[in-house]
């Protein structure tokens, strides 16, 4: 068994008790030794910012991974590679503290960042692998934020961790509105989650503001970075692996990997009209696949053949026409293939369906966004943008950082939109089952609605979410020849 097999806490057994022996022989050995021994025994002092960065994981990410051991063995997993992660980006910060300044484009700094980047996949593959998981939302969340690790690559670091923190906080807010009620865990894991962001920017604020911090009179980053990988503490565990039904059955063969984005579909059979175009557009290789007639088998070449083959007339019975199922109905609409672009100033987001990734546009004050015809997908609008308007859209998620005239929600059902800063106003019009998520700065956004039923309006409350439901009932009366109308109040 090797020596690195025991430790605790990150030192070696061996090399503990190798010490040990060391002092209680000291007196035999040389003043030499004696220095020696000592140099071994005090540690090389932390800069700063990596001692308060060992702070940020003992404040923010310990209580994340303890909690996330409450919820599923799932979670757990997940929120483990988080703290790996950042584990990595601890040996990146220390080294970069003892190391001159090396170049983010240089290869010594991008094989750096390789496993800091390798634990993300792994978090991100994750949520991929486990798309039905009763814990998605999650998942999500986690995966949707941990890219905010790739500040150190940025020279604005402080206001690049934000937006993560924003696309994860879409998901968390799930979380907060189905547990806030039944599962006090959920909804500690949702905020406990969401701090881990506050306090990194924090951190980054102030200590690497324009990236890592880095030490002139310093040595090679690369011989620097090889010392802490090696002596930083043990990595986080991994799971134990699903225990297999049977005795002495051998586990079960690990999930394939997960497809290239470039990886080329097979091509479905065409059918029908379709099929027809395709050879069509084949052009001169059109005749390519006929089969060479004999003249023995022309009709017109062979006399027996045209003998052979009248055929008696036979009356043809008029087909009654077919009735409709129903004279109201409407034919199905065209589906058109999704579509993201800029036109002039104006942004159209349209046909997208069923959308894994979330659809970021980065907006301009002068440009205006508009959605339509999306199902089951996620849109971030970040920047100020003129305004937005969301138009036909079924589940869709809406995350919006400011708008300078609004937000028009339009036919729309199941839709959520979140502020993250502020809008002044929202307009709904003829829509259904829809959430508004405003954040603490959008509390005074004007919210008309016409036409609309069950719309709830959740606002931020200590660290959780109160939902607002928005009246449906009225009550009107005629008071002096004016019209008066009241909100109905179910009392009890």
């Amino acid at each position: 068994m090797s020596n690195e097999s025991f430790s605790i806490h990150g030192y070696n057994l061996v090399t503990l008790l190798k010490r040990q022996a060391g002092g209680a022989v000291a007196d035999g050995t040389d003043s030499q030794a004696g220095a020696d021994a000592k140099a071994i025994e005090e540690p090389e002092k932390e800069a700063p910012a990596i001692e308060a960065f060992d702070k940020f994981m003992e404040e923010y990410v310990t209580p994340f991974v303890e909690i996330s051991d409450k919820i599923d063995p799932l979670v757990a997993e997940q929120a483990k590679l988080f703290e790996k992660a950042l584990l990595e980006e601890r040996n990146f910060l220390q080294a970069a503290s003892k190391s001159a300044p090396v170049d983010a484009s240089s290869p010594v700094f991008q094989s750096a960042l390789a496993p800091i980047n390798e634990v993300i996949v792994k978090a991100v593959e994750v949520k991929d692998a486990n798309r039905t998981s009763k814990f998605f939302n999650n998942l999500n969340a986690v995966a949707e934020g941990i890219p905010a690790l790739g500040w150190i690559c940025v020279t604005t670091p402080v206001s690049y961790i934000p937006d993560y923190k924003d696309s994860a906080q879409f998901w968390s807010n799930r979380i907060l509105k189905e547990y806030k009620e039944s599962d006090p865990n959920q909804v500690k894991w949702a905020t406990t989650f969401i701090r881990i962001f506050d306090g990194l920017k924090n951190y980054v604020k102030e200590f690497h503001t324009t990236g890592p911090s880095w030490n002139v009179q310093g040595g090679s980053f690369e011989e620097n970075l090889a010392k802490a990988s090696s002596s930083a503490a043990p990595a986080v565990p991994s799971p134990p692996p699903t225990p297999v039904s049977g005795a002495g059955g051998p586990p079960p063969p690990p999930p394939p990997p997960p497809a290239s984005v470039f990886e080329a579909k097979e091509e479905q059979q065409a059918t029908g009209m379709n099929a027809v175009f395709s050879e069509l557009n084949k052009g001169e290789n059109i005749t390519a696949g006929l089969k060479k007639v004999d003249k023995s088998q022309m009709t017109h070449k062979n006399p027996e053949l045209r003998a052979s083959s009248a055929v008696p007339a036979k009356k043809s019975v008029p087909v009654p026409p077919k009735k409709p199922a129903s004279l109201s109905e409407k034919p199905p609409k065209e589906k058109k293939p999704p579509k993201k672009e800029l036109v002039d100033s104006k942004w159209v987001v349209a046909n997208f369906e069923n959308e894994s990734e979330i659809i970021t546009i980065d907006g301009e004050m002068q440009q205006s966004i508009f959605i339509a015809n999306c199902a089951s997908s996620i849109i971030q609008i970040k920047g100020k943008v003129n305004a937005i308007t969301l138009n036909e859209c079924t589940k869709v998620g809406l995350v919006v950082e400011k708008a300078i005239s609004g937000i028009d929600v339009i036919k729309s059902k199941s839709f959520e939109v979140q502020v993250t800063d502020s809008v002044p106003m929202i307009s709904i019009d003829q829509s259904e089952s829809g959430s508004l998520y405003l954040s603490a700065s959008s509390l005074d956004t004007e919210v008309f609605t016409s036409s609309t039923t069950s719309l709830n309006i959740n606002v931020p409350e200590l660290d959780d979410m109160k939902e607002l439901a928005v009246p449906e009932q009225f009550k009107h009366t005629v008071k002096n020849g004016k019209l008066v109308s009241t909100v109905v109040e179910h009392a009890g």
